[in-house]
């Protein structure tokens, strides 16, 4: 056990995600507001709190008016000969969704219904790039939709999604449970 725990370390420094400034700075022209992270997120979370953490860092593009993240897959991620699983770009997808429709709503939000199209295998050990953005609102219901895209801009999967505003009590608990960075986009306060 102890061998394939430090395999397993091994493993994931080879692939570990740069520091949030790395992982946006060779996208010219973003202008990025950091989102706060959940530190037991299996997507977002802080290695220290999740040993198993993807360790997404998702931002808001202003411009485009985009929720947008990168993550390079391992092998750890590979769902069969160099490809990443599907159900890892599901997670992926969903979480960045997840901020665009917080953005739109000033409010954190759950997964209501979620259609993924793959459209080409995501190869391991490239960059993926993710974005999602807000389409329409109505009452506590809002829809969304996302691509995950390589380094290149190929299509790699596509999804539309309804997410569901949480009342307010529940966006608030949440928040409090948030890593929050001075800088961060508050979703609730702005």
């Amino acid at each position: 056990m102890l061998r394939s725990a430090h395999l397993l370390c091994k493993i994931q420094a080879r692939f570990a995600q740069p520091a949030f400034g790395e992982r946006f700075a060779s996208i010219a022209g973003m202008a990025l507001r950091p989102f706060p992270s959940y530190p037991a997120c299996p997507v977002c979370g802080d290695p220290a709190a999740n040993a198993a953490t993807l360790g997404v860092s998702w931002a808001w593009d202003t411009e485009r008016s985009a929720a947008v993240g990168r993550f390079t897959p391992g092998p750890l991620h590979t769902g069969y000969a160099g490809v990443v699983h599907g159900g890892l770009i599901s997670a992926l997808l969903d979480e960045c969704l997840a901020w665009a429709c917080a953005v739109r709503m000033r409010a954190y939000c759950m997964t209501g219904e979620l259609d993924i199209r793959f459209a080409a295998p995501a190869p391991i050990g490239e960059a993926l790039e993710l974005s999602a953005w807000s389409v329409e609102s109505w009452g506590r219901y809002v829809r969304a939709q996302a691509e995950a895209r390589s380094a290149q801009g190929e299509l790699l999967a596509s999804a539309t999604a309804t997410f569901v505003a949480m009342d307010p009590a529940r966006s608030a608990a949440l928040h409090a449970a948030l890593s929050v960075r001075p800088g961060d986009f508050d979703v609730l306060a702005e």
